[in-house]
């Protein structure tokens, strides 16, 4: 009796490896590093700093300054900026030695960005729109693993998905400018059949036991879906040097469903399974933020942002129960001191506090608090180069990320049995943490 039952599982491999790949989508670059380098530069402060690609995102409002500002007629801005962050962090078993984790891929892409005005066709000042699209390196990637297995939650499958902000502003008045967005991101359905064609017998070469080799002819069908989220925000402008932003966005996630069938299976007729995750998932979002124009070269921004990560499932679709999303607040601040006519010099600082807290129980989804520093500046190309890149200018950014170590002490009383608690790819506790180096350089031109 216990061959066949051997042969049956080896005929059934086929099926059962297909479990570990599906179609898994990476997103959130306004986290990791930022919309463009100015955004990356003033720490995402950008909730009340209006009249920038950024704002498609931010704030839509914000696509309409107010105050001072006059855009008569029609007027077109580009923004072209390549985005890159690496992670460097470590897992390490309390006792001695690393926790095995799937690798933390670097977040690579191209950001494609405008601001114009959709009102001149109407004769209508103060009717701006604005685009910001972001291209990754690889735009569909396979990397699910069971909740228990050691994972970097928020770096693994965050950063590199293809999405588009839209946003849409009207200045009411001179103080009062509304916007409405949309974000835009991408599902995908994946259908995979195939069937038997030989099976043959084999010896195993480290045991030396029969088996039975099964050789399979797969086809897989994958559909991509859009996913479309709004947003919306105010802008206030009470006088020239202080604006008051507020902005809502709706939760936004990426999902992957489909199935698997595998026919012709011989003692097990046909196998098979369906699947559906949630690869990415950005919770809802109150944003309120304030801006000031200092002196005539100095002005400074600070956001206060509550991000409801309560309604958030892992990326199996599971409610975690005892190992809650708890809802976050993140603060950011900004700077920036024009160094004269040609040239500025911007910094920001942003905290995340982590949405996750395991409390010694099975899973090990890693995650941090981080403390987000950034530097930046730009030039006028315009000034210091030739007169015929008047309106282009060239913006950079860095930014250090401190991922703050962490330690998790697995609780016997969380699992089922010893045995369990034991076998834990996390026991007896892991330590984890290490930090992020983030960049981002484009050009700004207007017409």
């Amino acid at each position: 009796m216990s061959r066949p039952l051997a042969s049956r599982a080896w005929l059934a491999a086929p099926a059962l490896a297909l479990l570990a790949l599906s179609g898994s989508a990476r997103a959130g670059v306004e986290d990791i590093v930022g919309l463009g380098p100015r955004d990356t530069a003033l720490g995402g402060s950008y909730v009340a700093r209006p009249g920038d690609v950024a704002a498609a995102y931010s704030n839509p409002a914000g696509l309409a300054p107010g105050g001072a500002v006059k855009e008569h007629g029609g007027f077109f801005e580009l923004t072209v900026a390549a985005v890159w962050a690496r992670p460097f962090v470590h897992a390490d078993r309390t006792g001695g030695g690393p926790v095995a984790t799937p690798g933390t891929p670097d977040t690579a892409g191209a950001l494609l960005g405008a601001r114009f005005s959709a009102g001149q066709m109407f004769d209508l000042d103060g009717l701006d729109a604005g685009l910001a699209l972001y291209l990754p390196a690889h735009i569909f990637r396979w990397t699910i693993a069971p909740d228990d297995d050691p994972q970097w939650a928020m770096l693994t499958d965050r950063s590199q998905v293809l999405s588009f902000d839209a946003g849409l502003a009207y200045r009411v008045t001179r103080w009062l400018s509304v916007g409405v967005g949309a974000r835009a991101l991408f599902d995908v359905q994946t259908v995979t059949t195939g069937s038997v064609t030989s099976v043959q017998q084999a010896k195993d070469p480290a045991t030396g036991n029969d088996v039975l080799l099964a050789h399979t002819r797969l086809g897989t069908d994958a559909q991509v879906f859009g996913r479309i989220t709004p947003q919306a925000g105010l802008l206030v402008t009470p006088i020239d040097a202080v604006r008051v932003g507020f902005a809502w966005r709706a939760q936004s996630y990426v999902d992957d469903w489909g199935y698997t069938r595998i026919a012709g299976v011989p003692g097990l007729g046909n196998l098979g399974y369906s699947h559906h995750f949630a690869h990415y998932f950005h919770p809802t979002e109150l944003a309120l933020g304030a801006s000031w124009d200092v002196t005539r070269t100095l002005d400074v921004s600070a956001d206060l942002t509550w991000n409801r990560w309560s309604a958030a499932l892992s990326t199996n679709r599971n409610d975690l129960g005892a190992v809650q999303f708890g809802d976050t607040w993140t603060p950011a601040l900004g700077a920036r001191l024009r160094l004269g006519p040609s040239a500025s010099v911007m910094a920001g600082y942003r905290f995340y506090r982590s949405p996750l807290d395991n409390f010694g129980g099975p899973t090990n989804l890693l995650d941090n608090d981080r403390h987000v520093t950034s530097v930046g500046g730009d030039l006028d190309l315009g000034k210091l180069v030739c007169d015929c890149l008047q309106g282009a200018k060239l913006v950079a950014a860095v930014q250090p990320t401190l991922l703050v170590s962490r330690t998790d002490t697995k609780d016997f009383r969380r699992f089922r049995s010893d045995v369990d608690w034991m076998n834990n790819a996390g026991y007896p506790g892991v330590t984890w943490g290490g930090w992020m180096l983030g960049a981002s350089v484009g050009v700004e031109a207007k017409w």
